[in-house]
């Protein structure tokens, strides 16, 4: 079942949720009515619900905090160097508290599952004051506690799976973001190597992956354009196609390149730019997909071939002078990512 869209609740779950806390108001309301003191028993059942809303909805908060899953830590548990996405670690210091605290609260309520019913029973007892006294207030008091406890739970871990997860995310991608564009300015001055370039590349870790295409991006070298091929075919993540573009740019700018790896830059690209799923029309990788394509017009084939409208071949193309670039074997596509670079 489908419980959100775009990073939002959709409309089911909403309504769903407004009809659960709707029906525990009703019930509120038809009990103060019926009450003695009705206005006593209204308003002090509201603060007893919000109450026990609040907590449940901290405890759903607590069970629904997301895993931090990284590229680097979670593809390589053993390696102290292996980083995040960003190359960085983030602090997980909200996700550790909540699994202790869930464990601790599992345990500690596992333990003491047997005094429920007394437990609730002097709960109701206590409570019933609140809500005006008198018969059944006791047991209406504990009701109202348990339901909107459950609503709570249900509602706070709802909403921390689907907007804490996203928030989240998209301060990680910021952070890389920065950190990529810090590379870019600084990659000249850094003095890396074409080796060396091509060593934390190799690595297989993305975070990794996008610092060498962000010194790439920098300082643009011809000896390492199989990296950027190599990206633009087997990316790790949309924010790594992006940088893979980003750099196949630079290259077009930096030191000439040979016709072969112009073709073979080209042929990569408008191979990419055919699966929408991978470069979505309004997304920043196809307006630089799309900038490189009209960089490097496709060569004639003989008279006869050329681009369609979208800067993608039509047919093989070939020329005298450049050579012909074997095709690219289909690619493992990511998953795309919640919001597209």
């Amino acid at each position: 079942m489908e419980l959100e869209r775009g990073g939002q609740p959709v409309p089911a779950v909403r309504i769903g949720l407004a009809g659960v806390v709707g029906a525990g108001l009703v019930g509120l309301v038809l009990y103060a009515l019926a009450s003695e003191h009705g206005v006593r028993a209204l308003g002090g059942g509201l603060v007893v619900a919000a109450t026990f809303a609040v907590g449940g909805g901290l405890l759903g908060f607590l069970f629904g905090i997301p895993k931090l899953l990284t590229s680097g830590a979670a593809a390589h548990p053993d390696d102290q160097s292996a980083t995040s996405t960003a190359s960085y670690a983030p602090n997980t210091n909200l996700e550790q508290v909540s699994d202790w605290l869930t464990k601790i609260l599992l345990g500690a309520g596992l333990t003491q599952i047997g005094t429920l019913p007394r437990r609730l029973r002097e709960l109701g007892e206590a409570l019933a004051p609140a809500v005006g006294g008198g018969p059944g207030a006791a047991g209406f008091a504990a009701a109202l506690s348990v339901y909107f406890t459950v609503l709570g739970f249900l509602a706070g871990w709802l909403l921390t799976r689907l907007l804490l997860a996203r928030a989240l995310s998209a301060a990680d991608r910021q952070t890389l973001a920065d950190s990529v564009n810090q590379t870019v300015l600084a990659a000249r001055s850094l003095n890396f190597s074409s080796r060396q370039v091509r060593d934390l590349f190799e690595t297989g870790v993305e975070g990794l992956r996008v610092q060498a295409l962000a010194l790439l991006q920098g300082k643009p070298d011809p000896e390492n354009l199989d990296l950027v091929v190599s990206a633009i075919d087997r990316h790790l993540s949309p924010f790594e196609l992006l940088q893979a573009l980003l750099a196949a740019k630079a290259m077009l700018g930096g030191p000439e390149l040979t016709a072969e790896q112009r073709a073979a830059l080209r042929a990569a690209v408008a191979y990419k730019v055919r699966n929408t799923r991978n470069v979505p029309p309004d997304s920043r990788r196809r307006a630089v997909a799309d900038e490189v394509l009209r960089r490097v017009p496709a060569p004639a084939a003989d008279g006869g071939g050329s681009p369609d409208g979208g800067g993608r071949d039509t047919g093989t193309a070939r020329s005298p002078q450049t050579a012909v670039v074997p095709a690219i074997p289909p690619q493992v596509q990511a998953p795309e990512g919640p919001a597209a670079p």
